[in-house]
């Protein structure tokens, strides 16, 4: 688990904050998706260096990692990638979730691969097992390798919900497993049949996002409704947030907060 210091030099500048909270100090654990890992990091560097003697710990470790230590008390606020499932919400009555920002998977492949559009229907080929083989899609004879995230990860559940549940199939059991969205992305971009799927805001010159029925993956598609497979990020905390707890989600859901999750490449929750 990581302690982020309160001298780290973060997006914006120190004295740019003005909330109702400046002044208190807080200790929190955060823990759980790795794709809101990157906004959680960076709201706790701001947040401390206006809050002297603070201490934000953040870490990784799933979405469903986030559910379940908010839910047994580990940490205090928990970050998913995905809604609570009808089992948890069920097993976990008290937890209530907090949006933050929105999001898109994009589809990935490596930079040299000359694929860069396919049809829903030929990426359900691709995760079930069906199409094993680029030259298929007009590509290069080789066989493709497909990488998917663990179970629980928040962005393998929005891929699923998206891609395979219209058609109630599986992930191929071929699939390469990774369990974060970093893992993904040096995966896919280290070997040429790959092809994965990860947070937009982990999208980088490593790998090539793909269109989707001639939809790309980008920010305003995502804003305005056009690319599909999208959701929203949580942070969640059990029960009604105390007042540490709202301190900082205050911060995170203020213009300055949301001005951090653009700046990570990911969508303010108010658009």
């Amino acid at each position: 688990m990581l302690l982020i210091a309160v001298i780290t030099t973060s997006l914006f500048g120190s004295g740019c904050i003005d909330n109702k909270n400046a002044g208190q100090v807080v200790k929190l654990q955060i823990a759980g998706s790795t794709t809101v890992l990157p906004i959680a990091e960076e709201c706790a560097r701001v947040f401390m260096e206006e809050h002297p003697g603070s201490q934000i710990y953040v870490s990784g470790g799933g979405s469903s990692h986030g559910i379940r230590s908010v839910a047994d008390g580990t940490v205090d606020i928990g970050d998913a990638s995905r809604d609570l499932k009808d089992s948890e919400r069920e097993k976990y009555p008290d937890l209530v979730t907090h949006a933050i920002a929105k999001d898109g998977v994009a589809v990935v492949v490596h930079p040299e691969n000359e694929i860069s559009d396919l049809t829903l229907e030929e990426l359900q080929g691709i995760y079930t097992g069906e199409i094993t083989n680029w030259k298929d899609l007009g590509g290069e004879d080789s066989e493709i390798m497909v990488v998917s995230r663990e179970e629980g990860s928040g962005t393998r559940d929005c891929f699923e919900q998206a891609v395979l549940n219209p058609i109630k199939k599986e992930v191929t059991d071929r699939a390469i497993i990774q369990d974060s969205n970093g893992k993904m992305r040096t995966t896919v971009a280290g070997n040429k049949k790959a092809i994965g799927f990860l947070s937009l805001g982990y999208v980088n010159s490593n790998v090539k996002a793909v269109r989707l029925d001639d939809i790309e993956p980008t920010i305003e598609n995502v804003r305005n409704g056009r690319y599909p497979i999208t959701r929203t990020l949580l942070m969640i905390t059990k029960g009604e947030p105390d007042e540490i707890e709202q301190a900082f989600l205050d911060f995170v859901l203020s213009e300055d907060g949301q001005k951090i999750v653009g700046a990570v490449h990911f969508i303010p929750v108010s658009e």
